[in-house]
């Protein structure tokens, strides 16, 4: 997860996709395109209060991608963090399919929960039909998106590792169906998203002895799971680099 951040301050959410790339929602951006007004925080757990484990970084690109209907952006830091066990990149979907009534999550910081410490938030959904929205729609059951989840990952596990199958944004619910969210799958920006990151991640192979020790190269790590305190949830996350 990451805390895109607007002159110091959380505005949107994001994801680690590459070593170097963090993607988000466009509509964070759209009033400040500037990548001098924005940092990323990575690590992050709450909000308000301590996290010994962030790592705040600078932007020095913000790509946005510029097709018709919803967007997304992809901002370039200007180095690359140290992998960790609170900070790794997710895999992308890569036409990848979720089936209808598979679990995904949602994760971010919202104003609606969290405490006075605004914890970071996960919450559980699961895919439902789309009707007649485009082929490139993912629907889930409904729950809020608030401007300070949007841009975040909905993400779902599949051969033992996280994909991000959207991008979180507001205003999700299709017209008379308050009880389903619609969003943009991820393969609807292939295109874009491997102009900008050349290659996807590939995930961890499911053969690997899973260890505690993270790994901080671009080889091919073993995988581990890490816990959002919330719901005390393990993940197994994408650390293994395509060659």
């Amino acid at each position: 997860m990451a805390s895109m951040q607007k002159n110091g301050s959380h505005a949107c959410g994001g994801t680690l996709v590459a070593m170097d790339s963090i993607l988000g929602n466009a509509d964070c951006f759209a009033k400040s395109p500037r990548a001098s007004d924005w940092t990323v925080v990575l690590g992050r757990l709450k909000l308000n209060g301590s996290n010994p484990f962030e790592v705040t970084l600078n932007v020095t690109k913000i790509t946005l991608s510029n097709q018709t209907g919803s967007n997304v952006a992809m901002l370039h830091l200007a180095t690359p963090p140290t992998l960790s066990n609170y900070i790794q990149p997710i895999c992308l979907k890569n036409r990848r399919t979720f089936s209808v009534g598979s679990t995904c999550w949602a994760a971010g910081w919202s104003s609606r929960g969290g405490g006075v410490e605004q914890v970071l938030q996960e919450i559980q959904t699961s895919v439902v039909e789309c009707g007649n929205t485009s082929s490139d729609s993912l629907c889930t059951e409904a729950f809020t998106v608030d401007q300070g989840l949007s841009g975040g990952p909905l993400m779902c596990k599949q051969d033992g590792s996280w994909f991000q199958a959207a991008v979180l944004t507001a205003n999700s619910t299709i017209q008379g169906q308050a009880d389903v969210m619609v969003f943009t799958s991820v393969k609807h920006f292939e295109p874009f998203l491997l102009q900008t990151l050349g290659t996807y991640l590939s995930p961890a192979s499911t053969n690997t002895t899973t260890t505690n020790r993270p790994s901080t190269t671009s080889g091919c790590p073993a995988q581990f799971t890490f816990f959002f305190f919330f719901h005390l949830v393990a993940f197994s996350v994408c650390v293994h680099f395509s060659l």
